[in-house]
């Protein structure tokens, strides 16, 4: 019986792709209602193919059922949201060929900076993001001094301007010892590299996380650093350690690199938002658990005694759950299941009065953006979360006051995705 239906559902799926070929459509968000309605979730499989055919095999092997393939009951697709209609389209970018496009996106005047995480650097005019055509239109920028001598497995995590000048994390190999540094340049046609900081401690595993966001801490300018202290099913000890800098959230001096902790206890935080004295941090869980939190000096929040997932594998290793009676700060939100949690920025109140005090999480494997209403300025409690599907791992999110647009890095297809009213 399951074999029969796998067979219709692959008849019906390709006898409804063309319709979408012809057409010309890229995302759901470009179809009128009642192709919505008629459409709407045949259109979202055609888009996720590799994920259907995956699907597939699931309920050919009796590890899923069938009817799990259209279970989005009162999900709202874009254009629709629950008070805004959105237009969602995309501009692809001139990337070389790869089987994932993973890049960060910067505002500067009247230019659009691209970061790869490999270190290539492009730009654009912010006015093409006003045009619907499909290609965005790009200079490569040349970079010097991004890679030091003997330094190998180059990883850019996160890109910030501030006045004149680009700021970058990256993590290379040096001597088997992988290290966390920021680097900065004035923007030019020619990006000419120094070091801000660069930390001596060797992670031990991976270096994710390393997001970073403009701070200013007891009249001091400077930086906030998300450092990273887990592989799965192997949590570090580094971040309940005062004397390491990972899985931590940092301070660093603009002035001479000095840094402090700020906050500890973090396995992954792949999101950083600020607005004025307000922080957020967006973190992956490990098994489940991802989490919204406000970021407050010399807090710790738990990781990796208290979390509210579960080991993938090892059934001894068990996570305290309640923060607060283990002496920890309670996350504002948890996700269960995990949505594979990155960026997040405090939306601007001008983008529309529905969405004051809100908040704008995206997600990797989620593929979508999450829009988390607070109850007031303090973003200090969440109201609701709303779920807005965009159908493409989301690493990176920026709003573009200039244009009343919110831009996207979308990995799937390397494109900037572009909301709007």
């Amino acid at each position: 019986m399951k074999k029969k239906y796998l067979i219709i559902f692959i008849v019906l799926f390709f006898l409804i792709s063309p319709l979408f070929i012809i057409s010309k459509i890229n995302i759901a968000g470009n179809l009128p209602k009642y192709q919505q309605k008629l459409w709407g979730n045949a259109f979202l499989i055609f888009m996720e193919l590799p994920d259907i055919i995956k699907s597939s095999f699931m309920i050919f092997s009796g590890k899923r059922n069938f009817s799990n393939l259209f279970n989005d009951y009162n999900v709202k697709f874009l254009p629709e949201t629950q008070y805004l209609n959105l237009e969602l389209y995309k501009k692809k970018i001139n990337f070389s060929k790869s089987s994932r496009f993973s890049f960060y996106v910067e505002e500067y005047k009247n230019s659009l900076i691209i970061i790869k995480k490999n270190g290539e650097f492009f730009r654009a005019e912010l006015n093409e993001l006003s045009d619907k055509g499909k290609k965005l239109n790009t200079v490569k920028l040349q970079e010097k001094n991004l890679i030091k001598k003997g330094e190998n497995n180059l990883n850019i995590l996160d890109s910030l301007i501030i006045d004149n000048k680009i700021y970058l994390t990256k993590t290379t190999n040096e001597k088997n010892c992988k290290k966390l540094s920021i680097v900065f340049s004035e923007i030019n046609d020619v990006l000419s590299f120094e070091t801000l900081k660069e930390f001596k401690e060797c992670a031990l595993l991976g270096i994710g996380a390393g997001r970073i966001q403009y701070y200013k801490f007891n009249s001091k300018r400077g930086i906030l650093l998300s450092t990273t202290d887990s592989d799965n099913d192997k949590p570090g000890t580094r971040a309940q350690d005062d004397k390491s800098i990972y899985g931590k959230i940092i301070f660093i001096n603009l002035s001479n690199g000095d840094h402090e902790i700020f906050s500890k206890g973090h396995r992954n935080a792949q999101g950083l938002a600020v607005k004025d004295d307000i922080i957020i941090s967006t973190e992956h869980g490990p098994r489940g658990g991802d989490e919204i939190n406000r970021i407050i000096y010399k807090k710790n929040y738990g990781w990796p005694i208290a979390s509210y997932g579960y080991s993938y594998k090892k059934k001894d290793l068990i996570y305290k759950k309640s923060h607060e009676k283990n002496f920890f700060e309670e996350p504002l939100f948890v996700f269960l299941p995990s949505i594979g949690i990155s960026e997040v920025i405090i939306l601007s109140d001008e983008f529309d009065e529905k969405w004051k005090n809100n908040a704008l999480v995206t997600s990797l494997n989620g593929r979508s953006i999450y829009r988390v209403k607070f109850q007031n300025k303090n973003f200090d409690k969440i109201l609701y979360l709303e779920k807005i599907y965009i159908g493409e791992r989301i690493r990176d999110i920026k709003y573009i006051n200039k244009l009343n647009i919110i831009i996207m890095a979308l990995e799937r297809t390397g494109s900037v995705g572009i909301l709007r009213k």
